[in-house]
């Protein structure tokens, strides 16, 4: 039986891994911008273009911490990834995991999504059709709307779905977010959720759901990397609904206490 210190250990090794991968593919990616800045300044291309150069770095390091952070909930997945990236041994692998790279199904951390996620409404509207969903997003964005008791947390959890009680006839699910009535302690409050602050709709009591990685907060990541865990937004093992296919019928929501 593995002792603490061990669990301690392994999970500080896993941190390790996990930083060196990340450094490793911004190092990459510093290398094509360094080409640009080059090519720009022997004038081969124009300011624009190195300029899109920097951006389209700046966006990938961000976006990579976050998408190696979200996979980091498969542990063995990212070690997989690390090993077919030369950053660690085999034995390194066996050491962390107990088994051989070969057997261990990557993460894909690394590999940059070649289509953009699955648009939020129509993922939110899919699992509607199926049931109650929990959705996960950022109360502190100032286009959030909800009770003031809950405008500083990071990570709020509303639960909507067909014919909750009490009903909110006022929802409405559209191209801007989610908006309706919610009764809080029996006092009604109009809620906001604009799409850019969900990062998770998860389906209530089953595993079927989405997180968008890139839109978790960058606080709720930095604070599970400080605690030695990794970020876990909907506390289960999500996967990508099928594709959509549009409810009619009416919906309501209501706060998960």
């Amino acid at each position: 039986m593995a002792s603490d210190t061990d669990d301690a250990q392994r999970l500080a090794r896993i941190q390790e891994v996990v930083t060196a991968l990340i450094e490793r593919r911004i190092a990459i990616s510093l290398g094509d911008l360094d080409g640009s800045l080059a090519a720009w300044r022997k004038g081969e291309i124009g300011a624009l273009e190195a300029h899109d150069a920097v951006v389209r770095h700046a966006n990938l390091a961000e976006a990579l911490v976050k998408r190696v952070m979200a996979a980091a909930a498969h542990a063995d997945g990212v070690m997989r990834d690390a090993y077919d990236a030369g950053v660690i041994t085999a034995d390194d692998v066996r050491e962390i995991t107990g088994r051989e790279p070969e057997a261990i199904e990557p993460a894909n951390s690394l590999v940059e999504p070649v289509t953009p996620p699955p648009d939020k409404r129509q993922v939110v509207d899919d699992l509607l059709s199926r049931g109650p969903v929990l959705v996960h997003f950022d109360a502190r964005r100032g286009d959030v709307q909800v009770p003031p008791r809950f405008v500083r947390e990071p990570k709020l959890v509303l639960r909507f779905g067909h014919a909750l009680s009490p009903p909110i006839p006022d929802l409405v699910v559209d191209e801007e977010g989610i908006s309706g009535t919610l009764t809080f302690g029996g006092v009604p409050f109009h809620c906001v959720l604009p799409w850019p602050a969900i990062f998770a709709a998860v389906q209530d009591g089953d595993q079927r759901g989405m997180v968008w990685p890139d839109d978790i907060p960058d606080d709720l990541i930095d604070a599970a990397g400080a605690a030695g865990v990794t970020p876990d937004p909907v506390r289960r093992d999500p996967t990508p609904v099928p594709p959509p296919t549009r409810s009619k019928r009416p919906s309501h929501l209501k706060l998960v206490d």
